[in-house]
């Protein structure tokens, strides 16, 4: 970034901004102590295994386990109605993810390179018969599919999700959910349940969902709507920007 790298906090007054969660969260809620409880009474009955291996093992489970609460509350701790986080990049303005959850992410490699090791080490040392379906076939595909989500935090860059606006255009970078266009290809930005909707007139439809930037979704959407319905507004993008967030005038 060329000028200043500073992420400001901005208030956007005028604006009802994002409701917030919509739907009843009581059923998932009820399904994650369930499926919580589950794992971790999985998680003890390995650590309580005479056998060094498969305490390993149930570490590296309840290692994960917390991890997932980390990144999770790390998530639901960030305000985010009628609140913006931008980053001035010259001639553009950057909204972007959730800083604090990189190392939570980045965590993720620990605890499956955990579970593989007690895996790897349970499977050389500990009898079949004491070996369950789950620990054979599933720790390991599970164990794999934590260190890939944690490398890809370590070898990507953070600002791999944000939403840039310049004067000519928008781009929209989120993982296996990219865009780019031009003010005249962009044709609306709005919110549909949890995610928000970008269409263009060139590509399908792109989205985000309302935490995957750090900023409120609903007030993005409005931005980004004003700037493709007012051409002469749009050479103000970048630090001009900021003063219009702050007066809400969009």
């Amino acid at each position: 970034m060329s000028e200043t790298t500073t992420v400001e906090t901005v208030w956007v007054p005028g604006h009802a901004g994002w409701p917030g969660q919509q739907r009843s969260t009581t059923g998932l809620t009820v399904l994650g102590v369930v499926i919580a409880t589950a794992i971790l009474f999985y998680a003890a009955t390995l650590v309580a295994d005479p056998a060094p291996a498969m305490k390993v093992l149930g570490a590296g489970v309840v290692t994960t386990v917390g991890v997932a609460v980390w990144l999770l509350t790390t998530h639901l701790r960030v305000s985010r109605v009628t609140v913006v986080r931008p980053v001035v990049d010259g001639p553009s303005i950057v909204f972007g993810g959730v800083a604090q959850a990189v190392w939570p992410l980045r965590a993720l490699v620990l605890a499956g390179m955990l579970l593989l090791a007690g895996w790897t080490w349970s499977v050389f040392t500990v009898p079949a018969e004491r070996m369950t379906m789950l620990t054979l076939l599933g720790i390991p595909v599970i164990g794999l599919a934590v260190v890939v989500a944690g490398a890809r935090a370590w070898f990507t860059p953070p600002s791999r999700h944000r939403l840039t606006l310049r004067p000519d255009g928008l781009e929209l970078r989120i993982p296996r959910n990219d865009v780019r266009a031009t003010w005249d290809e962009f044709s609306d930005a709005s919110l549909d349940g949890d995610r928000v909707v970008i269409r263009t007139t060139t590509t399908r439809p792109s989205s985000w969902a309302t935490r995957d930037l750090a900023s409120d979704p609903v007030i993005l959407a409005e931005l980004a709507s004003f700037y493709a319905h007012h051409p002469e507004a749009r050479a103000e993008i970048g630090a001009a920007t900021l003063a219009r967030l702050r007066s809400g005038d969009f």
